[in-house]
């Protein structure tokens, strides 16, 4: 069947088929995505990677927020380092 299609759609058509469905990341992947898509409707299924989008931009801001207090510490570190040196200097 795969010889009668366009090259390009056979090697997709081959890609797709090969693909491990049971591979701990793929099976992690659907779980996470079944936790915020629900409905297989048409609508879900247009807006889907805006979903997917805007959920990945909400995790980068958690992060952010989490890490800030770190960055903080960080910057305090890196001025008590530069006194120190500058001390050493005179």
């Amino acid at each position: 069947m795969a010889s009668t299609l366009a090259p390009g759609l056979a090697r997709k058509l081959k890609k797709v088929l090969e693909t491990r469905t049971d591979s701990p990341d793929l099976l992690a992947s659907l779980a996470t995505l079944s936790s915020f898509y629900s409905d297989n409707t048409q609508a879900e299924r247009r807006g889907l990677r805006a979903t997917i989008e805007r959920r990945g931009l909400s995790i980068n801001e958690e992060f952010l927020r989490a890490s800030e207090s770190a960055q903080k510490a960080l910057d305090a570190v890196e001025l008590e380092v530069a006194g120190l040196a500058e001390c050493c200097d005179r």
